[in-house]
């Protein structure tokens, strides 16, 4: 065994893999097995799948808002769904704002060029965007216009006052 395998032996052995390595393996992992359990469903319960995911957004709304300290208003919907994209391994930023609507672009995304991923299920995995900003603020529109997944350059989620 050369130098550099005896090394990640010894960081494995001692639990000193980064926390980003695993953290990257964790996220990447998670989209690969929301992916494979979309595809092996119906129509009728892909639409429970997207259901249960803004579910989750909804409860997990109150946690986010109290955990990274934001107002409930459109700019902190904002930060909230970028803070969420980075734990998940989407690279994000405001493209335009202003009082009434923000666009966000996602220019990364660790899940897009999965095997079999579609347009689809990211419409699925948005269900838990468009959840957590309804546990919000219920007068936020979340609205995808650009899909990575579906040829465009990046994604595009706009959150608009309703």
């Amino acid at each position: 065994m050369n130098i550099k395998g005896k090394l990640i032996e010894f960081m494995i052995v001692n639990d000193l893999v980064p926390v980003q390595t695993r953290w990257r393996k964790s996220a990447s992992s998670v989209g690969r097995m929301f992916n494979d359990v979309f595809h092996l469903l119906d129509k009728n319960e892909r639409a429970g799948l997207t259901k249960m995911m803004h579910s989750w957004g909804l409860e997990d709304a109150n946690e986010i808002v109290g955990t990274l300290k934001i107002e409930r208003s459109l700019h902190g919907c904002a930060v909230a769904l970028m803070g969420m994209h980075r734990i998940f391994g989407i690279k994000s930023h405001i493209a335009e704002e202003n009082a009434n609507e923000i666009k966000i672009h996602a220019t990364e995304c660790m899940w897009n060029h999965k095997k079999d991923w579609t347009p689809q299920v990211c419409a699925s995995i948005d269900g838990y965007e468009r959840g957590l900003a309804e546990g919000i603020d219920k007068n936020i529109l979340h609205i995808c216009t650009k899909r990575r997944s579906a040829g465009d350059d990046f994604c595009e989620l706009v959150l608009r006052k309703r």
